[in-house]
């Protein structure tokens, strides 16, 4: 009886397995790969060329939202600009800075939390004595530039 019951498991097993194998080839297609990454690590596989002040570097993208990492040098700054047809959220993580959010500037440090709406002007100067570091997420997926820059 013992026989019986271990292959009527492993009929269940066999039959769950292919029934998932299915389910996931079926769904390869709309998928992208899963990533585990620390940022220092993105900074140091990507570090500054020669004069750079600014960059953006790309982590994950898929149809819905863009996801970069963001490095300004000490001084620098992002011109006052939008976005026509994007919204974007930034986490600061390391440094000192200012962003000018509704007209008005406000003093950004890790763990600021800014959302803009598509539209909005914004801006942001790294005022630290290190590396303006953050997360910039744009929804949608950002497949072309839509940086708007204003005077």
């Amino acid at each position: 009886m013992l026989s019986k019951r271990n292959t009527s498991i492993s009929g269940i097993v066999i039959c769950l397995f292919i029934f998932f194998a299915t389910l996931t080839f079926t769904n390869a297609a709309d998928t992208i790969s899963q990533i585990v990454t620390h940022v220092d690590q993105i900074l140091k596989d990507n570090p500054l060329k020669a004069g750079e002040k600014i960059q953006r570097i790309k982590v994950a993208e898929d149809d819905t939202i863009t996801v970069f990492v963001v490095r300004l040098v000490e001084g620098a700054e992002i011109k006052p600009h939008f976005h026509k047809t994007h919204n974007e959220t930034v986490y600061v993580i390391r440094g000192t800075g200012r962003m000018l959010v509704n007209d008005k500037w406000t003093d950004v440090k890790p763990g600021t939390l800014h959302f803009n709406p598509m539209g909005k002007v914004h801006q942001t100067k790294n005022t630290g004595d290190e590396p303006l570091v953050g997360i910039s997420i744009f929804t949608p997926a950002m497949r072309e530039p839509d940086s708007h820059f204003v005077e």
